[in-house]
Protein backbone atom coordinates (compact mmCIF):
# COMPACT_ATOMS: atom_id res chain seq x y z
CA UNK A 1 0.00 0.00 0.00
CA UNK A 2 1.36 3.37 -0.98
CA UNK A 3 1.78 5.53 2.00
CA UNK A 4 0.10 8.63 2.73
CA UNK A 5 1.77 11.88 3.22
CA UNK A 6 1.13 14.26 6.02
CA UNK A 7 2.11 17.85 6.77
CA UNK A 8 2.25 18.82 10.29
CA UNK A 9 2.31 23.00 10.90
CA UNK A 10 3.72 24.90 13.58
CA UNK A 11 4.26 28.82 13.68
CA UNK A 12 3.65 29.46 17.01
CA UNK A 13 4.08 27.48 20.60
CA UNK A 14 3.38 24.07 20.69
CA UNK A 15 6.69 22.52 20.31
CA UNK A 16 6.30 19.73 23.14
CA UNK A 17 2.91 18.38 21.49
CA UNK A 18 4.88 18.05 18.13
CA UNK A 19 7.63 16.62 19.73
CA UNK A 20 5.15 13.65 20.61
CA UNK A 21 3.91 13.98 17.45
CA UNK A 22 6.96 12.43 15.91
CA UNK A 23 7.27 9.89 18.93
CA UNK A 24 3.93 8.38 17.36
CA UNK A 25 4.34 8.77 13.64
CA UNK A 26 8.04 7.30 13.51
CA UNK A 27 6.65 4.32 14.48
CA UNK A 28 3.78 4.45 11.95
CA UNK A 29 3.99 1.95 8.67
CA UNK A 30 1.74 4.00 6.52
CA UNK A 31 2.33 7.58 7.34
CA UNK A 32 5.28 9.59 5.99
CA UNK A 33 5.35 13.05 7.36
CA UNK A 34 7.03 16.37 7.60
CA UNK A 35 6.81 18.97 10.52
CA UNK A 36 6.99 22.94 9.18
CA UNK A 37 8.26 25.19 11.85
CA UNK A 38 8.07 29.21 12.34
CA UNK A 39 11.98 29.82 13.53
CA UNK A 40 10.61 30.74 16.91
CA UNK A 41 9.58 27.26 17.51
CA UNK A 42 12.79 25.36 16.19
CA UNK A 43 15.37 26.04 19.31
CA UNK A 44 12.99 24.64 21.36
CA UNK A 45 12.54 21.02 19.63
CA UNK A 46 15.72 18.78 20.65
CA UNK A 47 14.03 15.13 19.74
CA UNK A 48 12.95 15.64 15.94
CA UNK A 49 15.46 15.11 13.29
CA UNK A 50 16.92 17.66 11.60
CA UNK A 51 16.04 16.07 8.12
CA UNK A 52 11.99 15.84 9.22
CA UNK A 53 11.88 19.89 9.91
CA UNK A 54 11.91 22.56 7.22
CA UNK A 55 11.88 25.94 8.63
CA UNK A 56 9.49 28.70 7.19
CA UNK A 57 8.36 32.43 8.06
CA UNK A 58 5.07 31.71 7.09
CA UNK A 59 2.24 29.42 5.66
CA UNK A 60 2.39 31.07 2.50
CA UNK A 61 6.20 29.36 2.15
CA UNK A 62 4.67 26.26 2.01
CA UNK A 63 4.28 23.89 -0.93
CA UNK A 64 1.48 21.98 0.03
CA UNK A 65 1.10 19.66 -3.72
CA UNK A 66 2.55 16.38 -3.09
CA UNK A 67 0.69 15.79 0.77
CA UNK A 68 -2.33 13.91 1.49
CA UNK A 69 -3.55 15.62 4.05
CA UNK A 70 -2.32 18.82 6.65
CA UNK A 71 -2.17 18.68 10.44
CA UNK A 72 -2.33 22.32 11.83
CA UNK A 73 -1.02 21.90 15.39
CA UNK A 74 -1.91 25.43 16.43
CA UNK A 75 -3.48 27.97 15.42
CA UNK A 76 -4.31 31.26 16.83
CA UNK A 77 -3.37 33.71 14.64
CA UNK A 78 -2.76 34.85 11.10
CA UNK A 79 -5.88 33.39 9.94
CA UNK A 80 -6.02 34.09 6.45
CA UNK A 81 -2.33 32.14 5.33
CA UNK A 82 -4.78 29.14 5.88
CA UNK A 83 -7.79 30.07 3.61
CA UNK A 84 -5.89 28.91 0.31
CA UNK A 85 -4.93 25.21 2.10
CA UNK A 86 -8.59 24.83 3.94
CA UNK A 87 -10.25 25.12 0.57
CA UNK A 88 -7.04 22.80 -1.33
CA UNK A 89 -6.56 20.08 1.16
CA UNK A 90 -8.03 17.73 4.30
CA UNK A 91 -7.25 19.56 7.11
CA UNK A 92 -7.28 18.42 10.41
CA UNK A 93 -6.68 21.40 12.87
CA UNK A 94 -6.31 21.21 16.83
CA UNK A 95 -8.22 23.17 18.93
CA UNK A 96 -6.82 24.26 22.24
CA UNK A 97 -9.40 26.93 23.53
CA UNK A 98 -12.63 26.13 22.51
CA UNK A 99 -14.49 29.71 23.27
CA UNK A 100 -11.66 31.47 21.20
CA UNK A 101 -11.52 29.15 18.63
CA UNK A 102 -14.78 27.31 18.28
CA UNK A 103 -17.51 29.09 19.94
CA UNK A 104 -15.95 32.53 18.89
CA UNK A 105 -16.46 34.16 22.52
CA UNK A 106 -16.11 37.90 22.69
CA UNK A 107 -13.48 39.63 24.48
CA UNK A 108 -14.22 39.83 28.51
CA UNK A 109 -13.22 43.48 29.49
CA UNK A 110 -12.47 42.08 32.46
CA UNK A 111 -9.51 40.38 31.29
CA UNK A 112 -8.40 43.49 29.47
CA UNK A 113 -8.00 44.97 32.61
CA UNK A 114 -6.25 41.80 34.70
CA UNK A 115 -3.95 41.31 31.57
CA UNK A 116 -3.06 44.87 31.25
CA UNK A 117 0.52 44.23 30.89
CA UNK A 118 0.16 42.75 27.86
CA UNK A 119 -2.63 45.78 26.23
CA UNK A 120 -0.30 46.62 23.66
CA UNK A 121 0.36 43.19 22.39
CA UNK A 122 -3.50 41.99 22.55
CA UNK A 123 -4.58 45.06 21.15
CA UNK A 124 -2.39 44.89 18.11
CA UNK A 125 -3.99 41.37 18.05
CA UNK A 126 -7.39 42.66 17.20
CA UNK A 127 -7.07 45.72 15.52
CA UNK A 128 -4.12 45.40 13.50
CA UNK A 129 -3.92 41.02 12.83
CA UNK A 130 -7.99 41.11 13.27
CA UNK A 131 -8.13 38.03 15.19
CA UNK A 132 -11.37 38.40 16.23
CA UNK A 133 -12.98 38.67 12.95
CA UNK A 134 -10.74 36.64 11.35
CA UNK A 135 -10.39 33.64 13.88
CA UNK A 136 -13.97 32.44 11.76
CA UNK A 137 -12.07 31.18 8.90
CA UNK A 138 -11.07 28.21 11.16
CA UNK A 139 -14.42 26.69 9.86
CA UNK A 140 -13.32 25.90 6.92
CA UNK A 141 -11.23 23.30 8.08
CA UNK A 142 -12.24 19.28 7.16
CA UNK A 143 -12.07 18.43 10.80
CA UNK A 144 -11.27 19.62 14.44
CA UNK A 145 -9.60 17.72 16.50
CA UNK A 146 -9.53 18.74 20.83
CA UNK A 147 -7.01 17.08 22.82
CA UNK A 148 -9.00 15.00 25.96
CA UNK A 149 -12.77 13.80 25.87
CA UNK A 150 -14.10 16.62 28.62
CA UNK A 151 -13.23 19.21 25.68
CA UNK A 152 -15.31 16.94 23.24
CA UNK A 153 -18.37 16.50 25.41
CA UNK A 154 -18.54 20.06 25.53
CA UNK A 155 -18.61 20.52 21.96
CA UNK A 156 -21.16 18.09 21.72
CA UNK A 157 -23.30 19.58 24.65
CA UNK A 158 -22.58 22.68 22.94
CA UNK A 159 -24.13 21.87 19.43
CA UNK A 160 -22.13 23.15 16.59
CA UNK A 161 -19.06 21.26 14.94
CA UNK A 162 -20.11 18.10 16.74
CA UNK A 163 -19.55 15.59 13.47
CA UNK A 164 -16.61 17.44 12.59
CA UNK A 165 -14.76 17.07 15.81
CA UNK A 166 -12.72 13.98 16.97
CA UNK A 167 -10.70 13.11 20.05
CA UNK A 168 -7.25 12.91 19.08
CA UNK A 169 -5.93 10.86 21.66
CA UNK A 170 -1.90 11.39 21.94
CA UNK A 171 -0.98 9.98 25.48
CA UNK A 172 0.13 6.84 25.51
CA UNK A 173 2.03 5.53 28.86
CA UNK A 174 5.68 5.59 28.51
CA UNK A 175 6.41 4.55 31.68
CA UNK A 176 5.11 3.61 34.91
CA UNK A 177 7.38 4.16 37.31
CA UNK A 178 7.50 3.65 41.49
CA UNK A 179 10.59 4.64 43.98
CA UNK A 180 10.21 3.76 47.13
CA UNK A 181 12.40 6.56 49.20
CA UNK A 182 12.93 8.07 52.07
CA UNK A 183 12.01 11.39 50.25
CA UNK A 184 8.42 12.33 48.67
CA UNK A 185 9.01 13.63 45.14
CA UNK A 186 6.33 15.96 44.17
CA UNK A 187 6.35 17.91 40.73
CA UNK A 188 4.54 21.31 39.39
CA UNK A 189 4.69 20.44 35.87
CA UNK A 190 4.38 23.68 33.47
CA UNK A 191 5.07 27.40 33.84
CA UNK A 192 5.22 28.93 37.12
CA UNK A 193 2.26 31.36 36.75
CA UNK A 194 -0.50 32.65 37.93
CA UNK A 195 -2.20 32.92 35.20
CA UNK A 196 -3.09 29.35 34.69
CA UNK A 197 -2.65 27.89 38.17
CA UNK A 198 -2.91 29.05 41.88
CA UNK A 199 0.14 29.88 42.73
CA UNK A 200 -0.49 32.18 45.33
CA UNK A 201 -2.24 29.44 47.07
CA UNK A 202 0.23 27.01 46.68
CA UNK A 203 2.85 29.63 47.90
CA UNK A 204 0.83 30.59 50.83
CA UNK A 205 0.72 27.29 52.52
CA UNK A 206 4.12 25.65 51.91
CA UNK A 207 5.59 27.56 54.32
CA UNK A 208 2.73 26.59 56.91
CA UNK A 209 3.64 22.57 56.10
CA UNK A 210 4.57 20.40 58.38
CA UNK A 211 4.80 17.42 56.93
CA UNK A 212 5.77 13.99 58.00
CA UNK A 213 7.14 12.84 55.68
CA UNK A 214 9.97 14.92 53.80
CA UNK A 215 9.04 16.49 50.77
CA UNK A 216 10.90 17.94 47.69
CA UNK A 217 9.19 20.21 45.46
CA UNK A 218 10.09 21.14 42.09
CA UNK A 219 8.79 23.81 40.08
CA UNK A 220 9.35 22.26 36.61
CA UNK A 221 8.49 25.16 34.39
CA UNK A 222 9.93 28.35 33.65
CA UNK A 223 8.45 31.81 36.51
CA UNK A 224 6.19 33.59 35.06
CA UNK A 225 8.21 36.71 36.15
CA UNK A 226 11.19 38.10 38.22
CA UNK A 227 8.62 38.27 41.46
CA UNK A 228 7.32 34.88 40.76
CA UNK A 229 11.00 34.10 40.73
CA UNK A 230 12.32 35.71 43.89
CA UNK A 231 8.64 33.91 45.74
CA UNK A 232 10.37 30.88 44.66
CA UNK A 233 13.93 32.08 45.94
CA UNK A 234 12.20 33.13 49.50
CA UNK A 235 10.63 30.17 50.22
CA UNK A 236 13.62 27.67 50.24
CA UNK A 237 14.25 30.08 53.54
CA UNK A 238 10.62 29.87 54.56
CA UNK A 239 10.20 26.34 54.64
CA UNK A 240 10.09 23.69 56.98
CA UNK A 241 13.95 21.52 57.21
CA UNK A 242 11.04 18.75 55.92
CA UNK A 243 10.55 20.78 52.60
CA UNK A 244 13.43 20.73 50.00
CA UNK A 245 12.55 23.23 46.59
CA UNK A 246 13.73 22.87 43.50
CA UNK A 247 13.56 25.31 40.54
CA UNK A 248 14.52 26.81 36.74
CA UNK A 249 14.78 29.91 35.49
CA UNK A 250 14.06 29.27 31.83
CA UNK A 251 12.30 26.98 29.36
CA UNK A 252 12.89 23.40 29.74
CA UNK A 253 14.12 20.79 26.77
CA UNK A 254 11.56 18.07 26.75
CA UNK A 255 14.53 15.03 27.37
CA UNK A 256 15.12 17.23 31.20
CA UNK A 257 11.41 17.64 31.69
CA UNK A 258 10.75 13.83 31.06
CA UNK A 259 13.79 12.67 33.42
CA UNK A 260 12.25 14.98 36.04
CA UNK A 261 9.13 14.12 35.73
CA UNK A 262 10.14 10.63 35.70
CA UNK A 263 11.54 10.72 39.06
CA UNK A 264 8.17 11.76 40.73
CA UNK A 265 5.96 10.07 42.88
CA UNK A 266 3.05 12.56 42.59
CA UNK A 267 2.93 15.67 40.02
CA UNK A 268 1.40 18.65 42.09
CA UNK A 269 -1.77 20.70 40.02
CA UNK A 270 -3.08 23.08 41.42
CA UNK A 271 -4.81 24.33 37.87
CA UNK A 272 -7.19 27.16 38.34
CA UNK A 273 -10.87 26.67 37.07
CA UNK A 274 -11.32 29.70 35.18
CA UNK A 275 -8.06 31.84 32.80
CA UNK A 276 -8.46 33.10 29.55
CA UNK A 277 -7.03 33.13 26.07
CA UNK A 278 -6.88 36.75 23.83
CA UNK A 279 -8.69 38.12 26.56
CA UNK A 280 -11.54 35.52 25.86
CA UNK A 281 -12.96 33.62 29.26
CA UNK A 282 -11.91 30.05 28.85
CA UNK A 283 -12.68 27.14 31.43
CA UNK A 284 -10.37 24.57 32.33
CA UNK A 285 -10.82 21.03 31.77
CA UNK A 286 -14.00 22.18 29.72
CA UNK A 287 -12.83 24.53 26.87
CA UNK A 288 -9.02 24.37 27.16
CA UNK A 289 -7.15 21.44 28.29
CA UNK A 290 -4.23 21.32 30.89
CA UNK A 291 -0.90 20.05 29.61
CA UNK A 292 -1.50 18.31 33.31
CA UNK A 293 -3.51 15.53 32.38
CA UNK A 294 -0.30 14.53 29.40
CA UNK A 295 2.39 15.23 31.99
CA UNK A 296 0.21 12.15 34.25
CA UNK A 297 -0.35 10.03 31.58
CA UNK A 298 2.54 10.04 29.44
CA UNK A 299 4.65 9.37 32.74
CA UNK A 300 2.54 7.02 34.33
CA UNK A 301 2.13 9.63 37.11
CA UNK A 302 -0.68 10.32 39.79
CA UNK A 303 -2.02 13.92 39.47
CA UNK A 304 -3.05 16.09 42.98
CA UNK A 305 -5.66 18.28 40.89
CA UNK A 306 -8.70 20.67 42.99
CA UNK A 307 -11.90 19.23 42.36
CA UNK A 308 -13.03 22.42 39.97
CA UNK A 309 -10.86 20.21 37.26
CA UNK A 310 -13.22 17.08 35.47
CA UNK A 311 -12.22 14.15 36.50
CA UNK A 312 -9.59 12.36 33.56
CA UNK A 313 -10.06 8.71 32.91
CA UNK A 314 -6.68 8.20 35.33
CA UNK A 315 -6.27 7.66 38.90
CA UNK A 316 -5.80 10.87 40.51
CA UNK A 317 -5.91 12.67 44.00
CA UNK A 318 -8.31 15.66 44.69
CA UNK A 319 -8.35 18.46 46.95
CA UNK A 320 -11.34 20.59 47.61
CA UNK A 321 -9.32 24.19 49.00
CA UNK A 322 -6.00 25.34 50.38
CA UNK A 323 -6.58 23.66 53.86
CA UNK A 324 -7.44 20.44 52.63
CA UNK A 325 -4.64 20.69 49.87
CA UNK A 326 -2.26 21.33 53.06
CA UNK A 327 -3.77 18.36 54.95
CA UNK A 328 -2.83 16.35 52.05
CA UNK A 329 0.68 17.70 51.95
CA UNK A 330 1.33 17.46 55.27
CA UNK A 331 0.02 13.53 55.66
CA UNK A 332 1.63 12.11 52.77
CA UNK A 333 3.40 8.82 53.03
CA UNK A 334 5.47 6.60 50.41
CA UNK A 335 3.05 3.50 51.79
CA UNK A 336 0.16 5.94 51.13
CA UNK A 337 0.83 6.67 47.62
CA UNK A 338 2.17 2.84 46.95
CA UNK A 339 -1.49 1.80 47.70
CA UNK A 340 -2.95 4.77 44.81
CA UNK A 341 -0.57 3.38 42.40
CA UNK A 342 -1.90 0.34 42.62
CA UNK A 343 -5.51 1.65 41.96
CA UNK A 344 -3.68 3.32 39.03
CA UNK A 345 -2.77 -0.15 37.50
CA UNK A 346 -6.44 -0.78 35.33
CA UNK A 347 -5.73 2.52 33.71
CA UNK A 348 -2.62 1.66 32.33
CA UNK A 349 -3.57 -1.02 29.87
CA UNK A 350 -5.85 1.62 28.04
CA UNK A 351 -2.77 3.73 27.36
CA UNK A 352 0.05 1.41 25.81
CA UNK A 353 2.13 3.06 22.90
CA UNK A 354 0.55 0.37 20.33
CA UNK A 355 -3.01 0.59 21.39
CA UNK A 356 -2.86 5.04 20.64
CA UNK A 357 -0.60 4.89 17.86
CA UNK A 358 -2.60 2.49 16.14
CA UNK A 359 -6.00 4.50 16.89
CA UNK A 360 -4.14 7.83 15.89
CA UNK A 361 -3.22 6.03 12.59
CA UNK A 362 -6.28 4.98 11.29
CA UNK A 363 -7.45 8.56 12.02
CA UNK A 364 -4.69 10.54 10.27
CA UNK A 365 -5.48 7.97 7.19
CA UNK A 366 -9.35 8.25 7.39
CA UNK A 367 -8.53 11.89 7.07
CA UNK A 368 -6.19 11.56 3.65
CA UNK A 369 -9.20 9.77 2.50
CA UNK A 370 -11.69 12.81 2.74
CA UNK A 371 -12.89 14.68 0.22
Amino acid sequence: MEKKRFAFIEMETHSALLEQWYFLLKEMSQIEFEFFVHEKVLHKLSSIPKEKITVVPSVFEISFSSFDAIVINTLHRNFNQYQTLFEQKPVLCLLHNLNFSLFFKSISWRNVFKEKERFTYFLKLYLKEKVGSHRKHIVKAKQFGVLSKSLHDEVVRNGKFAERTAIIQMNYCQSNTFSTSDTINIVMPGNVSNKRKDVSMLFSILPKLTPKSKLHFTFLGKPENDAILEQLEALKQKCSPQIEITHYHQFIPWEEYSRVIAKAHLLLCPIKAQTSFYWVDESYGTTKVSGSEADCIHNGKIGLFPTSYPKMNWHNLYYENAPDLESILNNLTIEQLASEYEKLQPYLQQYTFETVKTNLENQLLALATTK
